[in-house]
């Protein structure tokens, strides 16, 4: 069964659902969209990301008491999951920079189309000129992406997350995508 982050939500206030089937959701729902996200904090070894998500959502599921319904449940769980990795840095004082590859391909070009070569092979250039430039970008604006268009959080909810103003997210992301879409040129749309 696959659902949804309001399904999750749900799920996860409802006191007499079993604890069990409450983490099992929590941990499908939450597990790869975390190993995305832990890729653009620069120092975590990859080997490591498996580990250290699994202690996140440890972590969630043993606060899951102390979550306020009044925010959304991704806005939570991805605050808990930064202080994490934050903290993890700060403890190995580790400063090894480590290549992220934020999207695949499959999160990016809807596969089941059908499509001829020569579209598949513009999709996967742009695709891979994309990656290239998120690769370049500073650690901040890779996650400000994710949160924004991979989870589809809004600037209030990021803002939380990261600890900035709503405002400076909002400029940030304009930053970004006007600096995107320069480094893409005229095959930019949006």
């Amino acid at each position: 069964m696959s659902i949804d982050g309001n399904q999750l939500r749900v799920c996860i206030l409802d006191k007499d659902r079993n604890p069990q089937n409450k983490f099992k959701d929590l941990w499908e729902y939450y597990f790869p969209c975390l190993l995305v996200y832990i890729a653009a904090f620069k120092g975590i070894p990859p080997h490591e990301y498996n580990d250290i998500v699994s202690e996140v959502l440890l972590t969630v599921f043993k606060k899951i008491e102390r979550y306020n319904p009044k925010y959304s449940l991704s806005t939570w769980v991805y605050t808990i999951a930064k202080n994490h990795f934050i903290d993890l840095l700060r403890r190995s004082k580790n400063t090894t920079t480590v290549p992220i590859d934020v999207i695949d391909e499959q999160h990016v070009v809807n596969h089941t189309e059908q499509k001829n070569v020569v579209d598949i092979l513009i999709e996967q250039e742009a695709v891979d000129t994309c990656r290239q430039i998120i690769k370049s970008l500073k650690e901040r604006d890779k996650r400000l992406l994710f949160l924004k268009y991979y989870e589809g959080l809004n600037s209030q909810e990021i803002a939380l997350i990261e600890g900035i103003p709503a405002s400076t997210v909002r400029q940030r992301l304009m930053v970004v995508k006007s600096y995107i879409k320069e480094r893409i040129g005229g095959c930019y749309e949006n």
